[in-house]
């Protein structure tokens, strides 16, 4: 038996659903109702509020998933550049030391595909690193929640928790290391 998704995604989840619900059948009735009135401009705000409902959670949703997403570019980005490299017959030399062998036989065709594709994954890789950066600095910055610190290393302490709730407070001034 699988695991349970969590409470969060649970709701969210059924948050989605009890929406689209509602955005389905409000757009039956609102390309249908008499165009200007005040029940149709109603039912056109109603769609639009639970629309943007739908993207919150979603760009939510999602930003849970970026994760995997760059997982599947870390690997998309080296195939890529292997099979198009391979395809055009250029050997690859590791620490320019190391040559190792053509695996491939040379197909410009093949070659050309793989390199466009590779320069695609190059524009998702762009995104996800601005999309991973925006995450860092909301979760350094907005939430001051120490997740930053999962992937320090273990010297390099965490806050402590007076110092995250004093750090919160307004005007607080951090009391400057003795001179040594």
């Amino acid at each position: 038996m699988q695991a349970r998704y969590s409470r969060t995604n649970q709701a969210l989840h059924w948050v989605t659903v009890l929406c689209m619900l509602a955005i389905l059948p409000l757009a039956w009735v609102m390309t249908n109702a008499k165009e200007g009135t005040a029940f149709s401009m109603a039912l056109f705000n109603w769609h639009k509020t639970l629309g943007v409902i739908v993207l919150l959670v979603t760009l939510w949703r999602i930003a849970h998933a970026i994760y995997w997403v760059f997982f599947f570019a870390l690997i998309w980005m080296p195939v890529t550049g292997f099979l198009t490299s391979g395809y055009g017959g250029h050997a690859t030399k590791l620490f320019n030391l190391v040559q190792t062998p053509e695996l491939l036989p040379k197909n410009k065709g093949l070659s050309d595909l793989f390199a466009g594709l590779h320069g695609a994954g190059q524009w998702a890789i762009y995104i996800l690193i601005g999309l991973h950066l925006g995450a860092v600095a909301f979760h350094l910055i907005g939430r001051r929640d120490g997740l930053l610190g999962r992937m320090l290393p273990a010297y390099a302490a965490e806050p402590s928790p007076d110092m995250s709730r004093d750090a919160r407070t307004p005007g607080y001034r951090p009391t400057p290391l003795p001179a040594e």
